[in-house]
């Protein structure tokens, strides 16, 4: 059964990745990148719009699946930082508020201390929280067709 996923990046991180298909984490470290396996399904959250400045954003920015394949090391920027990254399909799909979510998750225990869940740049979820994730935003059939169909 492939596992669900969030990984934590800011929304104009996320927006690359979704626009060249690929979802990197961990600021492009390898062993984040193994950690993900084809068929695993993957939402962004992103805290704000850039890495440690811009807007406040707090939102589900994308969701998708990883694709068939290796990892693979990528230049991340103009001044030659590489990363690795992953293939991946995103759905079509709405942003979604985190904070409508946080008394619905199993994995948020204290609401009060909820950002703390969301310091890692990648962690495993349940199906059943990221249904909730897929649902809100608005491609939940999708989710729910795929699941089925692994069973």
């Amino acid at each position: 059964m492939p596992r669900c996923w969030i990984g934590v990046a800011a929304a104009g991180h996320v927006r690359i990745a979704v626009e060249n298909g690929f979802a990197m984490f961990a600021h492009g470290r390898h062993s984040a990148a193994l950690r993900t396996q084809p068929g695993d399904w993957v939402a962004y959250y992103s805290p704000r719009e850039g890495m440690n400045d811009g807007a406040e954003v707090r939102a589900f920015t994308a969701i998708g699946r990883i694709l068939p394949g290796e990892p693979r090391e990528q230049q991340m920027t103009a001044a030659g930082d590489m990363g690795w990254q992953r293939n991946a399909e995103w759905l079509r799909a709405e942003s979604a508020d985190v904070y409508p979510l946080l008394d619905r998750f199993s994995f948020v225990r204290d609401r009060g201390h909820w950002g703390m869940y969301f310091r890692k740049s990648l962690f495993s979820i349940v199906a059943v929280d990221f249904a909730l994730v897929a649902a809100a935003m608005g491609v939940g059939d999708a989710f729910e067709r795929a699941v089925t169909q692994e069973d």
